[in-house]
């Protein structure tokens, strides 16, 4: 069985937090059975994605990345571009964005799903148009202490963020609002 078809499965059998996720679900499974290129860039209206809920141990704090492109704090993350194991893709983008490479998953299965609409914007000299990213959302763990480093044509600062400050870092009001919170919701209801 291929990437994308192991990934569909994932998702056809991802039990949906909230109405969000309820919807976006629905969405993402329409996308992988109706469109093309859904796992790369040349699909140029949706595509995937996977992004990092990397928690330390007491759950207190996430690492989040001050993204160039947003003016932001934000999570890690990237594009599948081609590859559908994006348990895979998403430890390649944690190292790439922060150095960060010894972290566990908290869990084997997806912990979040949203649909996240991205502005046109200019990224290394190119206009990229609008479109929507099919996001895949794992909870991942690591230690506040061990090194981490900024990507610099991503990201200029990378820190550790008490959750209930998220808030006052994040100037991307509807991902603190609808994303954020809702992540760090789940880990107080479902993670032990």
């Amino acid at each position: 069985m291929d990437n994308l078809m192991k990934l569909k499965e994932q998702i056809e059998e991802y039990k949906a937090y909230n109405e969000q996720e309820r919807r976006d679900k629905e969405e993402m499974l329409r996308h992988i059975c109706e469109s093309e290129h859904i796992l790369t860039r040349d699909n140029k209206n949706a595509h995937f994605t996977v992004s990092a809920w990397i928690v330390n141990p007491d759950r207190q704090k996430v690492l989040m990345a001050y993204h160039n492109i947003y003016q932001s704090w934000a999570w890690l993350g990237g594009h599948a571009d081609g590859n559908g194991d994006l348990r895979q893709v998403i430890l390649k983008e944690i190292e790439e964005e922060s150095g960060l490479k010894d972290i566990k998953f908290l869990s084997d299965h997806i912990f979040s799903l949203e649909i996240l609409t991205v502005s046109g914007h200019e990224k290394r000299g190119e206009y990229v148009s609008s479109h929507l990213h099919l996001n895949v959302t794992y909870l991942l763990e690591a230690d506040t202490e061990l090194p981490v480093r900024i990507k610099e044509d991503e990201n200029s600062q990378i820190g550790w963020i008490n959750v209930n400050d998220i808030g006052k870092k994040s100037t991307e009001k509807w991902f603190v609002d609808r994303i954020y919170s809702k992540l760090c919701d789940k880990v107080c209801r479902t993670v032990k």
